[in-house]
């Protein structure tokens, strides 16, 4: 995946590992699922699920924290023709070097080009990642951009959840603030996850313009937000990503 600023970018669709695949429809509206094997028997799940039948629709799975990843789980999935995958909990360029080394022996354990899987890492949604320094930049070839959940980082620190734009905490400004910049820095894509209780056109649509006036690249989405985005008024003057494989 790389950095077009031309490129008009479609939203990332999160599902839960036992999830069924959404309609077409649905799948048409995104540019990848993001299935979460994070939990217990996650990955296998994962790797045991049919992949969408589609060239231009990629396909991540969710893993992580980095000290749960194992090399026999990540030669599972990709063995399963994964296209990347999303890094919960990173707390910076650490987390990220060392998956990249883990996928360089899952991928010539899997005899697939090296570099062939990208990463995306969600940021910001640790205090560690918040306070970190150290830039992104370098940090891996394959990182191709960076997710913010306000959510996420709201459980971590204890502060209350966002629910309109009036009564944000501050350390969610701060936690968005850094992940755009990191990833501004790095120049790679910044998304940023729809609250769950966003279900309604209205308040999908204020999410959607703070997360455009806040500098992020596009949106992430649960299936039942899809229909309420407003595809014509897309995030098509940020940055987008695009397949590396």
């Amino acid at each position: 995946m790389s950095v077009n600023r031309q490129q008009t970018i479609k939203p990332l669709l999160y599902l839960p590992a036992t999830a069924s695949l959404p309609e077409p429809g649905i799948l048409n509206a995104v540019q990848a699922i993001v299935v979460d094997a994070t939990g217990d028997n996650g990955i296998h799940q994962v790797a045991g699920a049919a992949a969408p039948k589609s060239a231009s629709l990629l396909r991540l799975a969710r893993i992580g924290p980095i000290e749960t990843i194992t090399e026999a789980a990540l030669d599972s999935l990709l063995a399963s023709g994964i296209d990347g995958v999303v890094l919960a909990g990173c707390r910076g360029p650490a987390d990220i070097q060392n998956l990249d080394v883990l996928l360089r022996v899952a991928e010539a354990n899997a005899g697939i080009a090296a570099e062939g899987t990208a990463i995306l890492a969600e940021y910001a949604t640790t205090p560690q990642s918040v306070l970190s320094p150290h830039s992104l930049a370098g940090a891996s070839r394959r990182l191709t951009g960076l997710i913010f959940s306000a959510s996420a980082l709201a459980e971590a620190t204890g502060c209350r959840e966002p629910t309109g734009e009036t009564d944000t905490a501050s350390v969610i400004v701060v936690g968005r603030a850094a992940a755009v910049l990191r990833a501004r820095e790095a120049g790679i894509a910044a998304y940023d996850v729809l609250p769950a209780h966003a279900l309604d056109d209205a308040a999908v649509k204020r999410y959607c313009a703070t997360s455009t006036r806040n500098g992020f690249s596009a949106v992430v989405v649960q299936p039942q937000q899809v229909a309420l985005l407003d595809t014509s008024a897309s995030l098509s003057s940020r940055p987008t990503a695009g397949a590396q494989r």
